[in-house]
Parts: structure tokens; C-alpha cells; sequence
């Protein structure tokens, strides 16, 4: 199981609420490992709390599950919850957004949450990330944002790389990008099937 996410706000409030969601989630998957209907559970666990605690804040959530497959793929799915689309990224670097949708958690009781399967083939990658890396302002103005099309063009130029590499790669484009400029809210999560082992 996998998930990544991105709490609305700064500072003690968001950091309680983090913890929040990151206890609720350890608890929760104990009894459920649909990542939707986890989806669910954590959204009426947060509501559940006093309203000091939840006062106008919520998170945008990928929450996933990945089962390998015995030709060395894996099975992936993915809910959402009002965050980016994850994008999937082919051995040939074509990137494709898996459109998972859904709304953000704890932001409303009756929230509505939806699920994609994916299926990798061995050495292509999932990667979810926060706004944070679309929205880097930088290049020759310092206001550019670093956006999609440079993503997946980074994205494409890393195709068949481990998942560490490619976060690397992305992370170093994106500094780059800001030159220097300090920026928050960048984070990121790859899931790979395992590359064929070389023929012996």
C-alpha cells in the first residue's frame, strides 16, 4: 500500500493534521485494503474529530495498493481525493495522467472518492506528486511555472530508469528550475515493476 498527499495550510494546524491522517491511515488499513473504501473510512475519521482539530482543513490524497504479477509487472490501483493525476510512464516514455478524480478528504461529509487500475509491465513506473512541482516558479522570469509539459518531458527523458533515478532526475530539474528561489510543497512517490532480469 501507497499513498501520498498534500494538507491545505501551513504551520501547526496542517502538521496536526498530518499526523492525523498518517495515524488514521496505519489504524484503518488494518481493516480495510480497498484503497476507495480506505478513502472513505479516513474521510469520516476526520470528520469524526472535535471541530477545533479539523477547523477548515483537509488534504488532497493518492492512495494506492500495487500486487506484482509472475511476469514481473504489478497490478496498481489507485484512489483519489482531489489530488494531481499520477502519471504513468511507458518504457518508450510516453506519460499518461491515470485520471482518478475525486474530492479532497475532510474538506466535506459527503465527499465522493474514485478508484483506476492500472496494470505495469516490468520497468515502467507510477509517479504521484504534489502541485508543488507544476506550480515552481522559475526560468528566465522567476515566475514561469515549471508545469506539465516539462514534467512529462523529464519524465519521458528518464523512461526505463529505477524509480529513485527518476525522482533524481525531476527533483534536479525543478532545482534548476527555481535557481535557487526557495519553494515548498515538492514531493513525490514512484511505483515501478521490477525490470526482467538480464538473460543469463
Amino acid at each position: 500500500m501507497f499513498a501520498l498527499g498534500d494538507v491545505r495550510g501551513r504551520g501547526v494546524g496542517a502538521a496536526v493534521l498530518t499526523g492525523r491522517v498518517r495515524q488514521s491511515l496505519q489504524t484503518l488499513r488494518l481493516v480495510e485494503q480497498r484503497p476507495v473504501e480506505l478513502m472513505r473510512l479516513l474521510n469520516r475519521a476526520l470528520f469524526d474529530a472535535p471541530d477545533a482539530a479539523r477547523r477548515a482543513r483537509f488534504t488532497t490524497l493518492l492512495l494506492g495498493t500495487a500486487e506484482p504479477e509472475a511476469d514481473g509487472g504489478a497490478r496498481v490501483r489507485v484512489a483519489g481525493g482531489g489530488h494531481p493525476a499520477p502519471l504513468l510512464v511507458r518504457a518508450d516514455g510516453t506519460t499518461t495522467p491515470v485520471p482518478v478524480g475525486g474530492m479532497p478528504i475532510g474538506a466535506f461529509t459527503t465527499a465522493t472518492f474514485a478508484e483506476a487500475e492500472v496494470r505495469l509491465a516490468p520497468g515502467e513506473l507510477l509517479l504521484a506528486y504534489t502541485d508543488g512541482v507544476t506550480e515552481a516558479r522559475g526560468g528566465p522570469t522567476a515566475m514561469e511555472t515549471f508545469g506539465e509539459r516539462r514534467l512529462r518531458e523529464v519524465l519521458a527523458s528518464a523512461a526505463g530508469q529505477p524509480p529513485s533515478a527518476v525522482v533524481d532526475r525531476l527533483l534536479q530539474a525543478v532545482d534548476a528550475w527555481l535557481d535557487g528561489q526557495s519553494h515548498h510543497d515538492i514531493a513525490m512517490l514512484a511505483v515501478c515493476a521490477a525490470p526482467r532480469p538480464a538473460p543469463s
